[in-house]
C-alpha cells in the first residue's frame, strides 16, 4: 500500500500536467512484477471516473480516525483518496481529503469548547482533540514513506551494531559478576 501511494505521489510531481492515475500506477506495478490482468485497470478506472468524488471526503475522515494503535484507517484513507482522485484529479482530491480531515477535527474542537462550558463534566477536551488530530495527520502522512524507510532499514541493518548492555545494579552485587566486569 505504501509503495503504491508513494509511486502515485511521485508520478504526480514528475508529470504535473498529466500525472498517472492511482489505478494506472497499480496496473503498472502489477505489470512490472509479471501480473497481467487483461485490461482490468481500464475497466475499474472507468467505473471510478463515473462515480462521485466523495471518496476523497471519506478518505479524509478515515485519516482523522487514525491513532497510534489503529493505523488501518490511514491505509484505507489513502486508498479512498487515490480512488477519489480518479474523478477529481490529484490536487483537488488531496485538498478535499485534507480539508475534510481538518474540518472534522475543528468541528470536534468546537464541540469540546461548547461541552466544556455547558456540561458539568466535559466529554471532549480541546487539548486532547487537537493532539489526536495532529497525531492522525502525522500518521496518515507517513504512509507513503513507510516503504522507503523499511527498505533503507533493511539495507542498513546488517551494518549496524549494538553496544554492550549495562548490567543492572542488582546483578552487580551477585558473587562473580563484579569479577567478570573487571576482566
Amino acid at each position: 500500500m505504501s509503495l503504491w501511494a508513494l509511486a502515485w505521489i511521485v508520478g504526480q510531481f514528475l508529470a504535473p500536467a498529466h500525472g498517472p492515475s492511482a489505478l494506472g500506477v497499480l496496473g503498472e506495478l502489477a505489470a512490472r512484477v509479471g501480473f497481467t490482468g487483461g485490461g482490468w485497470t481500464q475497466r475499474v478506472t472507468e467505473t471510478w471516473q463515473h462515480s462521485g468524488g466523495g471518496l476523497a471526503i471519506f478518505g479524509g475522515l478515515l485519516w482523522s480516525a487514525t491513532t497510534e494503535r489503529g493505523q488501518l484507517p490511514a491505509l484505507l484513507g489513502w486508498v479512498a483518496v487515490m480512488l477519489g482522485a480518479e474523478r477529481l484529479g490529484y490536487r483537488p482530491a488531496m485538498l478535499v481529503a485534507v480539508g475534510s480531515m481538518v474540518g472534522f477535527v475543528v468541528l470536534l474542537w468546537i464541540t469540546a469548547q461548547i461541552s466544556r462550558r455547558l456540561l458539568e463534566r466535559a466529554t471532549l477536551l480541546p487539548g486532547d482533540v487537537l493532539r489526536a488530530g495532529v497525531t492522525a495527520a502525522a500518521l496518515s502522512a507517513v504512509v507513503p514513506l513507510f516503504a522507503p524507510v523499511l527498505f533503507l532499514t533493511r539495507l542498513g541493518n546488517p551494518y549496524l551494531t549494538k553496544g554492550p548492555r549495562p548490567i543492572p545494579a542488582q546483578r552487580r552485587d551477585e558473587p562473580g559478576v563484579a569479577d567478570r566486569e573487571r576482566s
